[in-house]
């Protein structure tokens, strides 16, 4: 895609002083060069009234900027040369040619030298990418109105022409908008975003030393990941869902204002990036129960048997219990343990657990586990060991014909269950077996995953997370980085983008309820999340798209013309 900048003769009043620039002065330039204050060492070249040294420190600033990869911002303060009469401008060093002025003073307007000014942008601004050098570059002058960009400097614009105007306004918010004009604050039913031409945006800030900016940690506030598009001629992946903006919400989790549904997360991209190209793509957590304290608690029960239960023991009966079952271990697997990612996983499988033994309400019309047992009216041991864990639940993956666009379909999410026994030594032995009661939880919750998910953010979180492992593992298992000649190691070798570090749990409060009804009904729960995307992608679980909307909306990006930093669009 070739680059365009415009060049403008600008109309301004000069003020003109007679102070001089002493040392104090050249030496404070120097400082904000080298600290990046652009728009202050710009105010003070300007105010500088010898023309020579004025044209010197401008081209040292463009420079600066240039090598900071503000491009704009030095083509922008090279054009403001223009301002002051300069007839000679000149790249090849930081001496400014000797020119005679162009005729402009105070209330008038300075001449449009552009042979001269395009010069000077050539030689200082990328000087190998513009075509008379056999790069794709090329600048086209052409005079309008002015603004100011959000640097401070002065910048022409044709006020006729509306995609500048939307540049105006991409200036003013720095990764609000795309080099096409296009608003990421602005709800979009469908947003694509790049994975190369993002990874290429970061590798590039890596190299500059800053950091990833909301947008790209935020995946341009896309919700849900509806379609997987992979076009080899343009050496593209692209990822589409609906997007809009984000904010923070209570629990500090990035959701959309509308629906509150949390966006995609760069960092998770990345760590399950390295789970699906790691030589065991299996990842989750467990929440299990200590052996001695589990023994405890078997032996408590034991030893309170045929003890008359009273109002004024019940509290006594209970604390005793809570004291005796203790703490649970928590284990991350499959992904590094000091994420944000591990900290999901962990807190959906701990909130699952409270809705399970009604300890925080389900969606509307479910019953916990336990308020079922009692309404049952089943004998049932004093303590029930439970098992519940969330694994994956795709109906298939749609895919085209010639397998570059896919399309995830399922609730992605749901939950298995067990019952369990504890031996004489508080081990915990796997029965294999469900019960009706203990299954018809994990089958209400599956059923009200959505209404739970708009309750609770976390569970939509959870399956951004396993939308994520999919099309993780739906790249590798595919190899569609290979058919797109594309190096995907930023993402997935830990040398690569580093992902934001947080405090994963080693330990929880057991989830610990009971009901009355007769008799203390009480129930101890472990379990935990589990996900092999393998088995989501494989071949036989891959469905081709008979019904043509999947070739559709691979088509219709298949001929978008984008610029060279654009990494997503609408």
């Amino acid at each position: 895609m070739a680059k365009h900048f415009s060049i403008f003769s600008i109309c301004l009043v000069l003020l003109c002083t007679s102070d001089s620039v002493g040392q104090l002065r050249a030496d404070e330039f120097q400082q904000l060069l080298q600290s990046g204050e652009y728009v202050q060492a710009l105010q003070q070249a300007r105010s500088n009234q010898d023309a020579a040294v004025r044209r010197q420190q401008m081209v040292q600033i463009a420079r600066h900027q240039a090598a900071a990869g503000v491009q704009t911002g030095a083509i922008a303060t090279l054009s403001t040369l223009q301002q002051f009469g300069s007839a000679s401008l000149t790249g090849a060093g930081d001496e400014p040619g000797n020119g005679a002025a162009v005729p402009g003073g105070q209330g008038g307007a300075a001449a449009a030298d552009f042979d001269t000014l395009i010069n000077l942008i050539k030689s200082t601004v990328s000087p190998d990418d513009w075509i008379d050098a056999g790069g794709a570059g090329e600048i086209v002058p052409f005079a309008g109105g002015i603004y100011v960009d959000r640097e401070g400097l002065m910048v022409r614009l044709d006020t006729n022409r509306g995609t500048e105007l939307q540049g105006v306004r991409r200036e003013q918010f720095d990764g609000m908008f795309s080099d096409k004009g296009q608003d990421i604050r602005e709800h979009s039913s469908m947003r694509k975003v790049s994975l190369i031409r993002l990874q290429r945006q970061l590798e590039l800030l890596r190299l500059q030393g800053q950091p990833a900016d909301d947008a790209m940690q935020n995946l341009a506030g896309i919700y849900k990941i509806q379609y997987v598009l992979v076009y080899p001629e343009q050496g593209d992946i692209v990822l589409a869902g609906p997007a809009g903006p984000w904010v923070e919400n209570a629990r500090g989790r990035m959701v959309n204002p509308v629906n509150g549904k949390p966006v995609l997360k760069l960092d998770y991209l990345v760590e399950l990036m390295r789970n699906a190209y790691s030589d065991n793509p299996v990842f989750g957590c467990s929440i299990t129960p200590r052996a001695a304290n589990l023994l405890k608690a078997k032996q408590y029960l034991e030893s309170q048997t045929g003890k008359p239960l009273t109002p004024q023991n019940t509290d006594d009966w209970l604390e005793g219990w809570r004291k005796r079952v203790g703490r649970q271990d928590v284990e991350v697997f499959g992904t590094n343990n000091q994420s944000q990612l591990a900290r999901v996983l962990v807190e959906a499988d701990h909130h699952m657990k409270l809705v399970g033994l009604g300890e925080v309400p389900g969606a509307p019309g479910m019953n916990s586990y336990l308020d079922n047992l009692v309404q049952s009216g089943k004998s049932v041991q004093a303590m029930q060991m439970l098992r519940w864990w969330f694994t994956t639940n795709y109906q298939a993956l749609h895919a085209s014909k010639d397998g570059l666009a896919f399309e995830i379909v399922g609730p992605a999410v749901k939950v298995l269950s067990e019952n369990e026994i504890v031996d004489q030594l508080g081990n915990r032995q796997q029965t294999g077996k469900s019960d009706p009661l203990t299954q018809q939880f994990a089958a209400e919750f599956t059923r009200n995953y959505d209404l739970l998910a708009e309750r609770y953010p976390v569970y939509h979180e959870l399956r951004n997370i396993f939308d994520l492992a999919v099309v993780s593992m739906l790249i590798k298992s595919q190899e569609l980085d290979r058919q797109v000649g594309w190096n995907p190691e930023f993402y997935s070798e830990s040398y690569g983008y580093q992902t934001q570090r947080a405090t994963a749990p080693a330990s929880v409060e057991s989830v610990v309820s009971h009901r009355v009804k007769n008799r203390i009904v009480s129930a101890v729960i472990s379990g935990g999340v589990s996900v092999d995307p393998r088995l989501v992608v494989n071949q036989s679980n891959i469905k081709q798209d008979d019904y043509g909307v999947l070739n559709a909306e691979y088509q219709g990006n298949r001929s978008v013309v984008l610029p060279g930093n654009t990494w997503w669009w609408d």
